[in-house]
């Protein structure tokens, strides 16, 4: 996938994202990329995105289709900041191998896996592109106080299905007689899908009448240790 390109210019550039990114962004050294989320005010997944430092500018990559949506959530928030904003490149998708490349390495895709009704630590996206120490953002409230005493119902979860068959989007994930979870990206022999946290990693499930092993998603679980 070749990403699509936004580029942030102007005397208010860092403050600018600073005060609206999950990330801390302030001390990026020229040429270094974090990786970020803007959210909802009310803590969901509005976009993912890298913010890269470039001499005083900044380059923010998103998935390919949407950096109209950045470019229109960074200018809903412009206001009296001395910024410049533009699509800088529109990327490509995914091709059908790199597609299935993706899902086997357990990466969520917006508009797949991730929405506006996903909770970051849903997807463990506060392992890398939450920071909770920078002080406010928006969507800020939801996502600390999960953080600090709650927990999600439901995590994303890569699931391996026998036979090498390919599921369908939107199937339910059926255990022990009971919907737990849905389908949100697939390819042959794997998939993505949100799973209820009380079914845990190697149980096996029953998607649209295959037999699928629940695993944390590659890199997932060494975080988490």
């Amino acid at each position: 996938m070749t990403p699509d390109l936004v580029r942030v210019s102007g005397p208010d550039t860092w403050t600018f994202l600073q005060s609206l990114l999950s990330q801390d962004v302030r001390d990026l050294a020229d040429g270094e990329r974090r990786v970020a989320l803007m959210l909802t005010p009310q803590g969901k997944v509005e976009v993912l995105l890298g913010v890269t430092r470039v001499g005083d500018d900044a380059r923010l990559d998103t998935d390919a289709g949407w950096g109209e949506h950045l470019l229109s959530l960074l200018r809903r928030y412009r206001i009296r900041t001395k910024v410049d904003l533009v699509l800088e490149r529109e990327g490509t998708a995914d091709s059908v191998a790199e597609d299935a490349a993706r899902i086997a390495a357990g990466v969520p895709r917006l508009g797949r896996d991730l929405d506006d009704t996903t909770i970051p630590q849903e997807a463990d996206l506060d392992l890398d592109a939450v920071s909770f120490t920078k002080g406010c953002f928006v969507g800020q409230e939801l996502v600390c106080r999960i953080d600090s005493r709650g927990h999600v119902n439901r995590h994303l979860r890569l699931l391996e299905v026998e036979g090498g068959t390919t599921v369908s989007i939107g199937a339910s994930v059926v255990h022990e007689g009971r919907d737990v979870g849905v389908v949100t990206s697939a390819a042959p022999g794997v998939a993505l899908g949100y799973v209820r946290r009380e079914v845990e990693p190697g149980a096996q499930v029953e998607v649209a009448g295959s037999i699928a092993t629940v695993r944390m998603r590659p890199g997932v679980a060494e975080r988490h240790s």
